[in-house]
């Protein structure tokens, strides 16, 4: 039987991958709200990929990527450094900055 004790000294990817979920959804409940993903762990150099929003907005500020790694690198020994991805593989490239909107068949 796995205990909390057991899972914290697992250095699997998986175990990690879970560790950084939790972590993020109890400092940071805001972003729950939103896409949320843990795209890649690795476990051997405790690099973490993440990915906030999606493609087509604007994801997660800066400070507020600072405010994440700061604080998975400060709870969880496993965890060395993030990066992030705003991809969510929605196929949008769009970028402009055209506020009209879209046009509708109506």
């Amino acid at each position: 039987m796995r205990t909390e004790t057991d899972e914290s000294q697992d250095p699997t990817a998986a175990t990690l991958r879970r560790r950084v979920a939790a972590t993020l959804d109890r400092e940071f409940p805001d972003l729950s709200r939103g896409t949320r993903l843990v795209q890649r762990v690795n476990a051997e150099t405790g690099l973490v990929t993440l990915s906030f929003g999606c493609g087509c907005s604007d994801g997660v500020s800066p400070d507020t990527e600072r405010a994440i790694e700061a604080t998975l690198v400060a709870d969880l020994d496993a965890v060395t450094g993030i990066t992030t991805d705003s991809g969510c593989g929605c196929g949008s490239t769009d970028t402009s900055t055209d506020d009209a909107g879209p046009t509708a068949p109506f």
